[in-house]
Formats: C-alpha cells, structure tokens, sequence
C-alpha cells in the first residue's frame, strides 16, 4: 500500500502544534503509522485525514503523545475518532479550519 500524504491543511495545523524541530518527524509518523497501519486499510484521503486529525489533536503537539494516540487507532480506530471527538464524520473540519489556540483542547476531550 502506498502512504497517502498530509493534507495541507493537516500539515499546517501540524507545524501551530508541535516545534519546528519535530514537525518533521511528526508528519513522517503521522504518514507511516497512521494510515496504513490503521486496521482495515482505509486508502481514502477524506477517511485518512479524519483520523489523522484525531491522532494530532490528542497529541497536543507532543511527540510521545502522538505516539500513543497512534498505537490506539492500530488497536481501534473508532475509539481514537471518539477520544477526540471526532464520532461524527465532519466533526473534525472545524477543529482542522480553526487557529492554533486549540492544541490544549485535546486534554479537555
């Protein structure tokens, strides 16, 4: 399977959460392992960016969280879409379309 690239929306809520220094990193993990590691191999973009954007959120711009947050959409994607409440299937546009004020959000999740 090939890995299906950020958004570019979802590459720059990515570089609002995390360092400079690890925005590269993070955007390769999110690539690698979450998308075609996610159970069921989901290849539609729409789908991916969701998911992703669950992952990113939870992270809250750190690395070790992401780690984490990944590892749970491996073991079950829909629990990672609703631990950032993301369960309805356009839930996560705004959150992507708003300013970097959010990334504390995802401990209020």
């Amino acid at each position: 399977m090939t890995d299906v690239p950020l958004t570019p929306r979802l590459a720059a809520k990515l570089a609002t959460m995390f360092p400079a220094g690890d925005c590269a990193f993070a955007a390769q993990w999110l690539v690698s392992e979450c998308g075609p590691r996610i159970p069921g191999g989901f290849t539609d973009p729409t789908w991916v960016e969701r998911v992703r954007a669950a992952a990113l959120r939870l992270s809250a711009g750190s690395l070790d969280k992401l780690a984490v947050a990944t590892g749970l959409g491996q073991q079950d994607w829909r629990d990672l879409l609703m631990a950032a409440g993301f369960g309805h299937p356009d839930a996560y546009e705004a959150w992507l379309d708003e300013g970097p004020r959010d990334e504390a959000d995802a401990a209020n999740v």
